[in-house]
């Protein structure tokens, strides 16, 4: 990504998010989230990605997210679906005979049109206050990318093990209530997704033994992946039947 178009990416994020945050002072009816209490919203953003064939890049994210609170703590459970095309990648493969030589192998280019993530996380909140609430958090969660080209394999079997990796994750980010809403901005990252590998017989003699086996490996994403998403959330009540639910 040259340094104009990478420029421009942040300025539209920093928008984002600043459009966000300018509204906190105005409206702002106490700190964050409450405690204790339940939250679903939406949220949008970018989220950055490097592949064996293309450097860094950015592409637009949407997602949706359940939120339950305690005093000082949370646990956030999120959905992002990221909107790529023609996303350039690679793996390698080998043919192996029985007795263990590469009869064929080299590098299978790939192309897939977006990343899904899965995560949950818990999260901390280290200051309560009446104005921003800041938080931070880290988790556990499952990245795959989407709408594969076709592959070797029929099925897509190839595809799904190299494009698809758990992962750790750690956030940070603020929080303020806007009326009866609670709105946030966040980054994330996530670890690297690994090496994989598939292994599948694809010849048999004819007593059932296999003859020659075909070996894919490595991984369509590279390194870490980072999301930064603004957002909106509202509450469905408490998730405690009793006690204290007013955040403070």
């Amino acid at each position: 990504m040259n340094m104009r178009m990478r420029s421009r990416t942040f300025t539209a994020v920093g928008v984002l998010l600043g459009a966000l945050l300018s509204a906190a002072p105005a409206y702002a009816q106490g700190g964050g989230t409450g405690a204790f209490k339940w939250y679903v919203g939406g949220h949008g953003g970018l989220l950055s990605f490097r592949t064996n064939l293309q450097d860094r890049k950015f592409i637009p994210a949407a997602g949706g997210h359940v939120l339950i609170t305690a005093k000082r703590t949370g646990l956030l459970l999120s959905f992002d679906q990221a909107f790529g095309s023609d996303e350039q990648t690679s793996a390698a493969y080998q043919e192996v005979d029985t007795t263990g030589n590469v009869v064929a192998g080299g590098p299978t280019a790939y192309t897939f049109q977006g990343i899904r993530k899965y995560s949950a996380i818990l999260l901390a909140y280290p200051v309560r206050n009446r104005t921003v609430q800041p938080f931070v958090g880290v988790g556990v969660g499952i990245l795959h990318t989407t709408t594969n080209s076709a592959g070797f394999y029929a099925d897509g079997s190839a595809e799904s093990t190299l494009g698809s990796s758990g992962f750790g994750t750690a956030v940070g980010g603020l929080e303020f209530r806007v009326g009866a809403l609670s709105a946030f901005g966040m980054w994330q990252i996530t670890t690297k997704s690994g090496y994989k590998q598939l292994t599948e017989v694809i010849q048999k003699k004819s007593n059932g033994d296999p003859l020659l086996t075909r070996y894919d490996y490595g991984e369509f994403l590279r390194g870490a992946t980072h999301t930064i998403i603004g957002g909106l959330r509202f509450s469905l009540g408490s998730a405690r039947e009793t006690g204290n639910t007013d955040g403070d």
